[in-house]
């Protein structure tokens, strides 16, 4: 950061694009599981649906769904970008899209609703949602009452497979620091070159020009796990940012947009308690600003909590994929065990 110191036409575009980009998409090491690698950008989604139900209220609640905003950014991006097509177009290359969402509404078939999750149906690293209902108004008002379960899905497998990602390509440089400062295994995304280091605090950043990314971590003593409190992590961002982080002009300081709440949400299924958390950052004294993610951990053994965050400044352009990073990055925070903390003062 400068500013800181330290239709049928359609588908066939889209169906075009996905096989020029089916390489770049991340994936596993070795052979494919089916020999066909999922296509698409992430939080791409193929809805397949009736067409007079696409058109109707049920496609109508869908929409609302998937294209809710995502969770605590400063402008509204949509969770899922949405290609529809019929049952009848839906056949070849389509059905090697990433993330698939078919609408199943069948009186004759089902006699309740469900949604069920597969894996690597026709693709390797694919996601496929069923919706299943013996009528569209009974789907309906499923949709309103486990609201924000799809979009949620979404944005969990979406990073997951990010996570497996940078499980095989990462700054191993960074790894190692952390390893030994902290007792924390993380996959950092190549690039974050950048770094500074003070005291028990470590600050790193991509440092580009558009799309700046940049991470922190730090620990505080903590008696037990109570201490993972939306309120209790956001005082201690203010101290330690406030501290270690400045903007361009003098007396500026990094700290917790408080116009907006920061959500909370815990880490589950694990051994080890953690919350993992989401805000808006703003410089005091200064114009900058930007999405935050930050993931607490406590550590038993040392009695503290270790948390690691990544923040967005990119006024240029829409933030979601950068921030989405991040949290993928975060998703793989772990303990090590038999890690000792360091007296405060060593390096």
């Amino acid at each position: 950061m400068k500013s800181m110191k330290l239709s049928k036409g359609f588908l066939f575009l889209y169906v075009l694009s996905a096989l020029l980009i089916a390489g770049c998409t991340p994936g596993k090491k070795g052979g494919s599981l089916i020999g066909k690698r999922a296509t698409g950008l992430p939080f791409e989604v193929i809805v397949v649906s009736d067409p007079q139900q696409w058109k109707g209220a049920l496609g109508e609640a869908v929409r609302n769904e998937l294209e809710a905003p995502y969770p605590a950014l400063p402008q509204w991006e949509n969770v899922a970008d949405i290609t529809y097509c019929t049952p009848h177009q839906f056949d070849g290359l389509m059905r090697y899209v990433r993330n698939i969402l078919i609408i199943d509404v069948n009186d004759q078939r089902y006699t309740k609703i469900t949604l069920a999750s597969e894996r690597d149906v026709w693709a390797d690293g694919q996601l496929v949602l069923r919706l299943q209902a013996p009528n569209a108004s009974e789907l309906e008002t499923y949709l309103a009452q486990h609201k924000g379960e799809l979009s949620r899905l979404l944005r969990q497998t979406e990073q997951e497979r990010y996570a497996d990602y940078l499980r095989q390509y990462h700054n191993a440089v960074v790894q190692d620091t952390l390893h030994q400062l902290f007792g924390l295994d993380i996959c950092i995304p190549e690039g974050f070159d950048a770094s500074r280091r003070d005291s028990l605090f470590l600050w790193i950043s991509n440092n580009a020009n558009s799309g700046r990314m940049d991470m922190a971590f730090y620990s505080f003593p903590a008696e037990g796990p109570e201490a993972l409190t939306v309120e209790r992590l956001v005082a201690m961002r203010d101290s330690v940012m406030k501290q270690h982080i400045a903007g361009s002009f003098d007396g500026s300081y990094m700290a917790t947009e408080r116009q907006f709440d920061v959500q909370g949400e815990r880490v589950e299924p694990s051994d080890t308690p953690a919350l993992m958390i989401r805000g808006l950052w703003r410089m005091e004294g200064d114009m900058m600003g930007g999405p935050f993610v930050q993931k607490a951990i406590y550590d038993k053994a040392n009695r503290r909590v270790i948390v690691a965050e990544g923040f967005v400044y990119s006024p240029e352009s829409l933030k979601k994929n950068y921030i989405h990073r991040l949290a993928s990055s975060l998703c793989t925070a772990r303990l090590l065990s038999g890690t000792t903390a360091p007296h405060e003062g060593e390096k």
